[in-house]
């Protein structure tokens, strides 16, 4: 992993509001320990870690977007590879111990760069 890295992240169909992405898809959710789950990008495909998540996991995601490894530490949050058996791309971008206030704000930078990115795989698109 690298700065040139995208750190793939699932979003859950909650976290679209009107077709629009919230910074909620990448908040990282209480029993994460402030480490947000991402698929390592020089690893798998965004195709690839949609098919893995929703079928070999069994999740819902609406669809992949992501920030790079530069994007990540421009504002202040580490990534790092934290392969699992059932997901050996599996890697993290570790918001801390920062209070919830700090941590949104972030996930709202980290939101802003996916959104001019743009979605790398949706729900429905073909093979």
């Amino acid at each position: 992993m690298n700065d040139d890295t995208l750190l793939l992240r699932q979003v859950h169909p909650q976290f679209l509001k009107d077709d629009q992405l919230t910074s909620q898809a990448f908040f990282p959710f209480p029993k994460d320990n402030g480490r947000l789950s991402v698929y390592d990008g020089d690893q798998i495909s965004a195709e690839a870690s949609y098919r893995h998540y929703t079928e070999a996991l069994g999740f819902q995601s609406q669809g992949v977007w992501a920030v790079s490894g530069a994007e990540s530490a421009g504002v202040g949050l580490a990534y790092v590879p934290d392969p699992l058996t059932e997901s050996p791309a599996h890697a993290v971008i570790d918001f801390g111990q920062r209070p919830e206030k700090e941590s949104r704000k972030l996930a709202k930078r980290l939101r802003d760069h996916a959104v001019q990115r743009g979605c790398l795989h949706a729900a429905g698109d073909a093979a």
